[in-house]
C-alpha cells in the first residue's frame, strides 16, 4: 500500500512539472479585443492580418469585433458606455469628435515619440484627422482625397485636352458646357455628381466660403460667398448643363454613366476608381479639384483612424496591436494594399503599385495624390454633431436643386436648425 501511495505523489509531481509551463505559458498570453466596420460573417484581409500578427506575437490573441457600418458606431458608443469598449477601434473621421467628446480614446503621442512612428510618412493632408489639440488619438487608416475622374475617350473624340492640375472654376464650367452635348437619350454630359452637402464644398472652399467659420461654432453655409456658388451649380443643372443629380441615388449609377460615355467628369473616391479600373478598355485619368478665384485648396482629402480605448487595461498589448497594423512600413498597410481594401496611408509609389494597378487607368493616380496632400488638399471641417447637421442640409440641398427654394432661401431657413445642433452637441 505504501509504495502504492508513493508511486501515485511521484506520477503526480511529474504530472504538475509537465502541466504548469502549459498553464504558466497560457496565464502569459493578453488577449484583445478589435473593433471595426465590416461584414461579421467574412472578415477577410483583417483575418490575415490577426493571424500574421498572432503569428509574430504568440502572447498576444485578438479577438474581432465586426459590425456593419450602418450600425457600427451608433454600437461602439454604446459599448463604451456600457464599461465595455473594445481595446483598438476604427474610427470614421465623421464621428472623431463625438468620441473625442467623451474621451474615448488614448492619448498615444508619447507612445508614438517613444517608439519613434515616422508619422512624417503619412499624407499630413490626412494626419489631422487623427489628432485632437496637436495630440495623437490614433494612426491613420484609408487617406485619400475625392478626385475629379476624367473620362478620356470623351475627351479625345472633342478633342479638349485633360486639364493641369491647377486648372480653376472658369476651366472647369467652360469645358463641361463644351462636353454637353445631344439630345434625349443620345444626350451627354460634361459633369454629373449627386451634389450632396459634403460634394458642394470644394466649389465653396474656392471662393473663400465654408460650412462653419475657423472655430467650428458657427454656421456659415448661408453667408453671400457659398450661397452664391450652391446656386450657380443648382443653375447648371436647371439649365440641362449638368444632369438632374436625382438620376444618381448610388457611385455605381454615375459609374455606369461614366463608363457608356454619358458623363465626362465626375467625383471618385480611391475605392470608386478600382470598380471604374475593372471595367475593360476603360481609359480615364484623376486631377484635383478646380481652384476658384480666392483658394486653390479645394480638394477633399480625408482619412480615417483607428485609436486605443482611452479605458484598456492592456495598453501595451493594444498598441503593439496597433502598430503592425498602422505604424508606416508594417505588413498591415501591405495586406491592405493587396486586398485592395483602402488606398496608402502613406506617400509610397510602391504601395500604389499594389493597390491600384500601374498598367491600367488611372496612372497618374499616386503623382495626383502625393500633388493633392502637398498642395490641393483641403480637410473637411468635421466636428460633434457633423452627421446630423449633414441630416438636415441634404434635403435642403435637394430642393435648390429641384428648383423648389432658392439657394438664399433655403441657407436661411436652415441656419437656426444647424446652429442649434451644434450648440447642443456642443455641451453635451
Amino acid at each position: 500500500m505504501y509504495r502504492k501511495w508513493v508511486l501515485f505523489f511521484i506520477l503526480a509531481v511529474i504530472m504538475m512539472i509537465l502541466v504548469l509551463p502549459v498553464m504558466s505559458a497560457a496565464s502569459d498570453v493578453t488577449t484583445i479585443q478589435y473593433a471595426f466596420w465590416g461584414n461579421p460573417a467574412s472578415l477577410g484581409v483583417e483575418s490575415d492580418i490577426i493571424a500574421e500578427f498572432e503569428k509574430a506575437y504568440p502572447h498576444i490573441k485578438v479577438e474581432p469585433i465586426a459590425v456593419g457600418y450602418n450600425d457600427y458606431h451608433t454600437k461602439l458608443l454604446t459599448l463604451i458606455a456600457g464599461g465595455q469598449a473594445p481595446d483598438v477601434m476604427r474610427l470614421d473621421s465623421f464621428y472623431f469628435a463625438d468620441f473625442m467628446r467623451v474621451k474615448a480614446l488614448k492619448d498615444i503621442t508619447k507612445l508614438v515619440k517613444r517608439d519613434h512612428i515616422n508619422v512624417k510618412a503619412y499624407y499630413q493632408a490626412g494626419l489631422v484627422d487623427s489628432m485632437y489639440k496637436g495630440r495623437y488619438y490614433g494612426l491613420p487608416w484609408s487617406t485619400a482625397p475625392y478626385y475629379m475622374v476624367i473620362n478620356l475617350k470623351m475627351f479625345k473624340d472633342a478633342g479638349i485636352a485633360v486639364p493641369q492640375n491647377d486648372w480653376k472654376w472658369n476651366d472647369f464650367i467652360k469645358i463641361s458646357k463644351a462636353l454637353t452635348k445631344g439630345k434625349g437619350i443620345e444626350r451627354q454630359y460634361g459633369f454629373a455628381d449627386d451634389f450632396q452637402m459634403f460634394h458642394l464644398l470644394p466649389w465653396i472652399w474656392g471662393e473663400g466660403g465654408d460650412i462653419f467659420d475657423k472655430s467650428r461654432t458657427k454656421f456659415t453655409l448661408n453667408n453671400k460667398a457659398a450661397v452664391n456658388r450652391i446656386q450657380q451649380l443648382a443653375d447648371l443643372c436647371k439649365q440641362d448643363v449638368f444632369p438632374d443629380p436625382a438620376q444618381f441615388p448610388t457611385a455605381e449609377v454615375l459609374n455606369r454613366w461614366m463608363v457608356n460615355n454619358k458623363v465626362a467628369m465626375r467625383i471618385g473616391s480611391a475605392l470608386e476608381l478600382i470598380s471604374l479600373q475593372n471595367v475593360k478598355d476603360f481609359e480615364f485619368e484623376v486631377l484635383p479639384f478646380p481652384g476658384g478665384s480666392v483658394s486653390a485648396s479645394t480638394t477633399i482629402f480625408k482619412s480615417n483612424t483607428v485609436g486605443i480605448s482611452a479605458s484598456t487595461k492592456k495598453a501595451e498589448a493594444a498598441w503593439t496591436f496597433l502598430k503592425f497594423l498602422r505604424a508606416p512600413g508594417t505588413r498591415g498597410e501591405v495586406l491592405y494594399m493587396q486586398a485592395r481594401r483602402m488606398p496608402p496611408t502613406v506617400d509610397n509609389p510602391e504601395l500604389w503599385k499594389i493597390f491600384a494597378d500601374p498598367t491600367k487607368s488611372p496612372r497618374k493616380i499616386a503623382e495626383v495624390t502625393q500633388v493633392c496632400a502637398s498642395k490641393y488638399g483641403h480637410a473637411l471641417p468635421l466636428r460633434t454633431g457633423w452627421l446630423e447637421i449633414q441630416g438636415l442640409l441634404n434635403p435642403e440641398i435637394q430642393m435648390v436643386f429641384a428648383g423648389q427654394k432658392s439657394a438664399s432661401e433655403a441657407m436661411k431657413e436652415i441656419a437656426p436648425k444647424v446652429n442649434e445642433v451644434m450648440e447642443r452637441t456642443e455641451k453635451q
